[in-house]
């Protein structure tokens, strides 16, 4: 379910969007905490192990292997932003254009409701059915790609039982013979009643631009659907989704021995527990090639602060492109496919049928002539709508839509108005 934060931030104020961090539901606390968690008791525990169980030669054996490890843990090594950067912004356009391409049926219902003329049974029995026909469509790519959806309509005989679809219709998508997706189905049905609207007359134009126009939008509807289901049958390429997953963790992978804290002192409570023969540490160092490193272990701090810091911008970033990738999942903020296909269905039968042939009497505004005193100020009262324009031109039909109610008995008796 999409997490709505929109009115929170309805003020561009710091406290405003301080706020927001203390949300948790589609939070970054939510989505890094168990990764966090999981890191930080490890960290822990190497820590201890180094700190009380090593003897003085193993002790001085961890030192140098975190002083080794320690050069691989800057941005030189492995640059994740420019790897983050890149790949969040592949997924995020990837998102959106998913989002842009989850299909309406308003548009095409609104069109129907004003190209399609009539209200017997037939017409408007046609005209919802091309509208059930689309959301037929949506559904049977989200059975293919959405696992929410799936949940609640696993098959097509759910759909049967739901009602977007009928015996009649499943028998013949039944026995169409194809290994493939048959979501072109419906939308092939709606254009045939477009078709035969037009031949019986029900579609008012002397050319075919209604019908054209239907058709480009049914294609376009189907189109975008198509386009969802691309993205999820080939996604980013595997190869480049493991080298951002890998590059992230082995990076706190190294993380849990680069960035501990070293005693270099060796000194518990002011005691040296392991004394060092200076003669010797001097000829081993003299010895040893190794290039020096530039360390700076002179505070002994128990707690990662600054790694926890970089855990949080770098695991996070990753996590929003992880939680983007499918959209279609389980997780706070992916698409509401279920609500949506209600609301396409409902809304769809809703202006071809519930809401058809309901338009409201013309009533001129009470505005000047000018229109320069317009709008008036909500918190005033002024004067209200006038007569309907049929009976500003003819008088005699004024007392008509009083008797229907569109004016009050008193305008009436009135026939001309001034503003």
């Amino acid at each position: 379910m999409t997490v709505l934060y929109t009115d929170v931030v309805s003020r561009s104020t710091t406290w405003n969007f301080a706020k927001l961090l203390f949300r948790w539901k589609g939070s970054l606390w939510k989505v890094i905490w168990p990764e966090l968690a999981l890191w930080l008791i490890v960290y822990t525990l190497v820590s201890l192990l180094y700190r009380l169980l090593l003897n003085c030669d193993q002790r001085e054996q961890f030192e140098n292997f975190v002083k080794f490890w320690s050069q691989y843990t800057g941005a030189s090594f492995v640059p994740l932003t420019f790897i983050l950067g890149f790949f969040v912004s592949l997924v995020v356009r990837r998102w959106w254009s998913m989002y842009e391409s989850l299909g309406s049926t308003e548009t095409v219902a609104t069109l129907l409701a004003s190209y399609i003329k009539g209200s017997d049974e037939e017409t408007i029995t046609m005209k919802r059915n091309i509208v059930r026909y689309m959301v037929l469509t949506q559904a049977m790519v989200y059975l293919m790609i959405s696992l929410g959806f799936r949940k609640r309509y696993p098959n097509l005989e759910a759909l049967r039982n739901a009602g977007i679809v009928n015996d009649i219709e499943l028998k013949i998508m039944e026995e169409t013979d194809s290994p493939n997706l048959k979501h072109w189905m419906p939308i092939n049905w709606a254009m045939s009643l477009i078709k035969l609207a037009k031949r019986d007359g029900k579609i008012e134009s002397d050319s075919d631009n209604y019908v054209v126009d239907l058709y480009a939008r049914l294609r376009d509807y189907k189109n975008n659907l198509s386009r969802v289901s691309n993205y999820m049958c080939v996604p980013i390429p595997l190869a480049y989704t493991q080298v951002v997953f890998l590059a992230v963790r082995l990076y706190f992978l190294i993380a849990l021995f680069a960035n501990q804290y070293l005693n270099i002192n060796n000194t518990v409570g002011g005691v040296d527990k392991c004394p060092r023969n200076s003669t010797a540490t001097s000829s081993s160092s003299s010895s040893n090639k190794a290039p020096e490193i530039e360390l700076r272990f002179g505070v002994d701090l128990f707690f990662p602060f600054a790694t926890v810091v970089e855990f949080f911008f770098y695991v996070g970033w990753v996590k929003v492109a992880e939680s983007l990738f499918n959209p279609f999942g389980g997780d706070d903020d992916d698409f509401e496919v279920n609500e949506l296909l209600v609301r396409n269905l409902q809304n769809g039968l809703l202006i071809v049928d519930g809401a058809f042939n309901k338009t409201p009497a013309q009533i001129r505004d009470p505005y000047s002539k000018t229109g320069s005193d317009a709008p008036f100020p909500p918190t005033k009262k002024h004067r209200s709508f006038l007569v309907p324009i049929p009976a500003i031109k003819r008088s005699g039909n004024v007392r008509n839509f009083a008797k229907r109610g569109s004016i009050s008995p008193r305008l009436a008796t009135e026939t001309v108005f001034t503003c």
